[in-house]
C-alpha cells in the first residue's frame, strides 16, 4: 500500500506540473467538482486551479480506495491501486 501511495503521490505531481497555472485573486478560493458514477460527486477547493485539482484527485483515490475494501473486504494491492491512481490523475474539473 506504501508502493501504491508513493506512485499516487509521484504521479499526481507530474500531472500538476504540466497542468495549466491559474492563479486566484488574493482570496479567492478555486474549485474542482467531479461528477462520477462510482463514488459520487467530488468537490476539490484550493487557493488555485492546481490545488482545486490536487485536492479532487487525493478525494478520488480515498473514496476508491474505501469503495474497494468494503466491497472486497481488504486493502487495495497493487495493480488496483495503480488503475485508481490512473483513473484520479486523469479526473476532469467541470462545473
Amino acid at each position: 500500500m506504501k508502493k501504491v501511495m508513493f506512485l499516487f503521490a509521484m504521479v499526481l505531481m507530474l500531472v500538476l506540473s504540466f497542468a495549466q497555472l491559474g492563479q486566484a485573486q488574493a482570496g479567492e478560493k478555486k474549485v474542482c467538482k467531479v461528477s462520477t458514477n462510482d463514488i459520487g460527486t467530488i468537490v476539490g477547493k484550493g487557493s488555485n486551479s492546481d490545488a482545486a485539482f490536487e485536492d479532487a484527485a487525493t478525494q478520488c483515490f480515498d473514496r476508491r480506495s474505501k469503495l474497494y475494501s468494503m466491497k472486497n473486504g481488504g486493502s487495495v494491492d497493487e495493480d488496483s491501486g495503480l488503475v485508481m491512481i490512473d483513473m484520479c490523475a486523469n479526473i476532469r474539473c467541470g462545473g
